[in-house]
């Protein structure tokens, strides 16, 4: 009797282990840009939290993850959105510490995701080892205790993609069931698992053989028969001010050196079902257009030279500096206020090397239409803006500019 007792403790303990294994599901979050559906976020932890503070927290397992909506998704795009999220939203002294895990995590991004994939990046709160899988297959690994919160704080931070993004995820497993059921929905084909595996395989091959020390070559004695050798292969409100601190702290990163000395280190550079067809042409025209633009930015991938620490807080650096620029600018519509209107505005902004405006995109608009002008105006106000230091490129520069209109409570 005793001995089964015994057995079915260890396996309630065994239970209670997996349990603790498998942090739950605290939030969804719908990425659009340029009305189009790009992918499903989610947050997982061993507590379901409503705030931001009872997620950034180093001793709870914790997981995020990334299912792809698009046909195709350049990683490259991908990576820098989430690269310019986490300048925002993290002090100057913790992006100057984690410069250098900031160039190992953003290596990880090649080439570009498709519907269905999935991206995790798990929190081990036992190690502080952070892991990036796609599908599966680990990409890598992070051993700093820090770098997961400075991930997370890109996603629900002062200034996040947008407050609806922010609000999905941190809803505390309260989670709308339709979009419930298109996240558990999206799962990559057997063929694209195994694509991905074989491109491993032939990765870890080739590193493994840049890394043999090379051989002497002995040539073989002389015969009488020839023998032939095979070759070898912001937020308007009281909020605004933290929203200011935050991008503030990115220029005192660690104290230690001024922007312009951290600057000057960096290293150079179909016929739809209810839809017309004239709507669906220009549907396909949009289509042609941004699978143009994809193939155009992988090639730029491709001659994009390394990343370096260096490189990235420069151009985080730079970023807050054009943030902060703009915030200046931006005034919340008297008549937004008296009628309660509140949203999220993001833009797409490019400067050419001297400061002055060449382009204005909006990434994702808000339900009123006066808050989604003000964005637009703020820019045009702001112009010009601080020229692109030279370290940078000297073909412009293109950065997001997220702008949350709120109201006190």
């Amino acid at each position: 009797m005793k001995s089964i007792k015994i057995v079915f403790s260890l396996l309630v303990f065994t239970l209670a282990v997996s349990a603790k294994a498998a942090p739950l599901l605290n939030g969804l979050a719908l990425e659009k840009q340029f009305n189009k559906e790009l992918y499903i976020a989610a947050i997982y932890s061993e507590n379901l939290s409503g705030d931001s503070a009872g997620l950034l927290n180093s001793e709870l397992l914790r997981r995020l993850e990334v299912r792809v909506l698009a046909s195709s998704l350049p990683a490259r795009r991908f990576r820098n959105q989430w690269m310019e999220g986490i300048a925002i939203n993290n002090r100057g002294d913790t992006l100057s510490s984690q410069a250098e895990t900031m160039v190992t995590f953003a290596n990880l991004f090649k080439g570009r995701f498709l519907r269905g994939d999935q991206l995790t990046i798990d929190f081990a709160a036992d190690t502080g080892i952070t892991t990036v899988a796609l599908n599966g297959i680990t990409l890598g690994e992070i051993n700093d205790p820090d770098f997961f919160d400075t991930l997370m704080r890109a996603w629900v931070g002062p200034v996040p993609p947008s407050t609806d993004f922010r609000d999905g995820l941190l809803a505390a497993g309260n989670i709308p069931s339709g979009l419930l059921t298109s996240f558990e929905a999206l799962e990559p084909s057997s063929e694209r698992i195994a694509e991905l595996q074989l491109k491993q395989i032939s990765q870890e091959e080739a590193l493994a053989a840049a890394q043999e020390p090379e051989k002497e070559e002995v040539l073989p004695k002389p015969t009488l028969a020839a023998v032939e050798l095979a070759p070898p292969t912001m937020t308007l409100t009281p909020a605004a001010a933290e929203t200011i601190e935050v991008i503030d702290l990115v220029e005192s990163a660690a104290g230690a050196e001024t922007t312009d000395q951290l600057l000057q280190s960096a290293g150079e550079p179909r016929q739809l079902a209810g839809v017309d067809s004239a709507e669906a042409n220009q549907l396909a025209a949009t289509d042609a257009m941004e699978s143009s633009a994809d193939t155009a930015e992988m090639l730029e991938e491709e001659e994009e030279a390394p990343l370096t620490a260096d490189m990235i807080l420069a151009r985080q650096i730079f970023h807050s500096t054009l943030l902060r620029h703009t915030f200046s600018h931006i005034r919340y519509p008297k008549r937004a206020q008296e009628r309660g209107q509140e949203g999220s505005v993001r833009l797409h902004v490019v400067i050419d090397s001297a400061g002055d405006i060449q382009e204005i995109q909006t990434v994702q608009d808000s339900r009123y239409s006066i808050l989604n002008r003000e964005a637009r105006a703020a820019v045009e106000r702001a112009a010009p803006y601080p020229s692109v230091p030279t370290q940078l490129g000297s073909e412009g520069f293109s950065f997001s500019l997220p702008i949350t209109f709120n109201l006190p409570d």
